[in-house]
């Protein structure tokens, strides 16, 4: 997944860090003043903030605006519940103390954004595949896939959004952020390679090319009713 951090304070560079370690994608913003801008444009999973950037830069209300469909992790600092209780009903999903542990507030922002996908588990299935969202890993039957980093990043972001058309950029967007997007041909190479991986369950899960718009990931069996994939 891909997360959107504004890293705006000291303890938000940190968290962008500790993230950083659990192989989570994160695009940085580190001027409060352009987050706005970072979250209509970004393809991410979930939008962290501290609460003092809606003091002065934004709202609560915009940022549900420009994004809708994208959950919002706000971390304040010494906040009462009634403060809470009005974030939440402004829009945020989650408020979460910054003197907790860096381990909770991982956990917290992990289950958020997993949920707005539908999924409870760091674990799920999609299809005859099974995902291992914390550890990066995707399994048919006792057999783990061999996917680079940027593959299951792909099949990740399809996997979540099973029927949906995601367009080229949309996809880029979210594998690369904004840096370092490779050259069309590059990416083609990439859905290549990725089909590849998954030619032994193609019956039951596939890539769909829709031409001029992009892709979109088709389920036909669910997990342990498609033929097992040879050692």
């Amino acid at each position: 997944m891909r997360y959107l951090i504004a890293e705006t304070t000291w303890k938000m560079m940190s968290l962008g860090h500790a993230l950083s370690q659990t192989g989570t994608l994160l695009t940085r913003c580190e001027a409060a003043e352009d987050i706005e801008e970072f979250h209509r444009i970004g393809a991410h999973d979930l939008l962290v903030v501290d609460a003092a950037v809606l003091r002065s830069m934004t709202t609560l209300t915009r940022l549900r605006e420009l994004n809708p469909d994208v959950p919002i992790g706000l971390i304040a600092r010494e906040a009462d519940g009634a403060q809470i209780a009005a974030w939440l009903m402004a829009g945020a999903d989650t408020v979460l103390s910054s003197e907790a542990t860096t381990e909770e507030i991982i956990a917290r922002l992990g289950a958020v954004a997993r949920r707005a996908h539908g999924v409870s588990l760091p674990v799920s299935d999609c299809g005859p595949l099974r995902f291992d969202l914390e550890k990066r890993r995707v399994h048919f039957g006792v057999t783990t896939l061999s996917l680079s980093p940027k593959l299951y990043e792909i099949l990740e972001f399809l996997a979540l959004r099973p029927g949906r058309l995601a367009t080229r950029e949309t996809l880029m967007s979210h594998v690369y952020g904004f840096e370092n997007e490779p050259a069309p041909r590059v990416f083609d190479v990439y859905m290549c390679n990725l089909r590849a991986h998954l030619a032994p369950v193609e019956a039951a899960l596939s890539i769909e090319t829709v031409r001029g718009e992009g892709y979109r990931l088709q389920v036909t069996e669910r997990r342990g009713t498609a033929r097992t994939m040879a050692a």
